[in-house]
């Protein structure tokens, strides 16, 4: 071989590398990007399955802390009623506090007279100058509204023998007609809606009030 043709031989091996290498480069790319197409699909998914299991957990941790005031107001109802309405009503939270029966994670600092759950849902409860211990609480968090008023009616059919009466409102004050009533073993009859009788379904058609109001107010009534 001379000189001619072994620099021949040489630029041609060069190039056929060259391009063996770009090839090589360009399928990588694809695969790269193959890649990072299959994690942006997984990272959706799992931040969407994340979202839902926050939201489950949420529910789970607000029905646990319902639960505690709805067993503390059925349990201390005697004494909660004995309290001297001198206003239209009477807030309660410094007895339960002193009673001890309030979860530590519930308190507000230097609040008086209303408790947080989970979502941050302030309630009250109070002693109605009428006679009946309420707890109302107000959603204003539109992105969960509608799971949380559902999840306060399942709660309340739980204690269908305890509460009187429920009612969800997009009015502060407790307002409406038997219509917008749903009640309790104590208080339900034949021409009435029964917490018994409820079903998702019924929690739903009552619950999409939430979904356009800036906030809505869900009451326990307990007489």
């Amino acid at each position: 071989m001379n000189l001619f043709d072994f620099f021949s031989f040489y630029f041609h091996a060069h190039n056929e590398r060259k391009q063996a290498d770009a090839a090589l480069c360009g399928r990588s790319m694809v695969e790269m990007l193959g890649v990072l197409a299959i994690i942006g699909v997984l990272s959706v998914g799992a931040i969407s399955g994340y979202s839902k299991a926050m939201m489950k957990y949420k529910l789970n941790k607000q029905t646990e802390q319902m639960n505690t005031i709805i067993n503390t107001v059925v349990q201390y109802y005697d004494e909660l009623k004995a309290t001297d309405v001198s206003g239209e009503s009477y807030y309660l939270l410094p007895l339960l506090k002193k009673l001890n029966v309030i979860p530590e994670d519930m308190y507000i600092k230097n609040d008086e007279y209303f408790i947080k759950d989970v979502f941050g849902i302030q309630y009250r409860i109070y002693h109605h100058k009428t006679g009946y211990v309420g707890i109302l609480s107000t959603i204003s968090d539109k992105n969960n509204s509608f799971e949380v008023c559902q999840n306060l009616y399942s709660i309340a059919k739980s204690y269908h023998a305890s509460v009187s009466a429920v009612l969800i409102s997009t009015q502060t004050e407790l307002v409406g007609d038997d219509n917008n009533y749903v009640f309790g073993d104590k208080e339900c009859t034949t021409n009435n809606t029964c917490l018994i009788n409820m079903n998702i379904s019924d929690m739903a058609d009552r619950c999409r009030i939430c979904k356009d109001a800036d906030k809505c107010t869900f009451y326990y009534i307990f007489r």
